[in-house]
This record gives structure tokens, C-alpha cells and sequence, in this order.
């Protein structure tokens, strides 16, 4: 059996403020990587626009490159950035097509350009 020797009230409750310190610590880092992750991922994209106007709206608000399908550079985009190149559906007077929204600093980037 080992010895134990009982811990004082002043040792009890600074060990209970470690472990509560530690317990906070790690809730800070959670809520960091959380916003880290909210920051760089930006705004939810809706599933679909209304018109080619709401399409328009959407990216010049959110600060997002948008490009036309059937466009050269929509097919450019889509090859050089993969899975980051998020198309959605929209419906113009012609009938359905789809935009490609990119962030603008991940569009500077795959064209090569310095951000201004």
C-alpha cells in the first residue's frame, strides 16, 4: 500500500484551479480552430440561385469571382483549383446553366497574380 498523506485545503483547491485551468485552455483552443476554420472556409454558398441577378449579387457581396459556364475560363478555373471550384446551378431566361464561385484571394492565386 502506498503512503498517502492528505492534502491540505489550500493543495485541494489549487489542484482543483489546475485542472479547471487546463479544462479552459483547451475550450479556448476549440473555439480558436473553430473560428480559424469559419474564417478560412467564408460563407455558406446556397444550393442553387433564383436568376442570374441573384447569382451576380451573392458574389459580388461575399467577395467571390464568378464565371459563366460554357466560358473558357469557367473550364480553366475548374481544372487548376479541383474541389475548391464550387458550381451551382442557376436559372436564366434561356434556362438552367451554372455559375463557378471562387473566393477572390484563392481566384489571384491560381491566375498567378499578386493580391492588390
Amino acid at each position: 500500500m502506498r503512503n498517502q498523506t492528505p492534502l491540505a485545503p489550500g493543495d485541494a483547491r489549487n489542484l482543483e484551479a489546475k485542472r479547471l485551468a487546463r479544462i479552459a485552455a483547451q475550450r479556448w483552443r476549440e473555439v480558436a480552430e473553430l473560428a480559424r476554420r469559419q474564417k478560412t472556409e467564408g460563407p455558406p454558398i446556397p444550393a442553387h440561385f433564383g436568376d442570374a441577378s441573384e447569382a451576380v449579387h451573392y458574389a459580388h457581396d461575399h467577395k467571390f469571382a464568378l464565371y459563366w459556364q460554357g466560358t473558357h475560363i469557367f473550364a480553366k478555373r475548374q481544372r487548376e483549383l479541383g474541389d475548391r471550384f464550387v458550381a451551382r446551378p442557376v436559372f436564366t431566361r434561356k434556362g438552367a446553366t451554372y455559375v463557378g464561385l471562387v473566393p477572390l484571394d484563392e481566384q489571384e492565386e491560381a491566375s498567378g497574380k499578386e493580391p492588390s
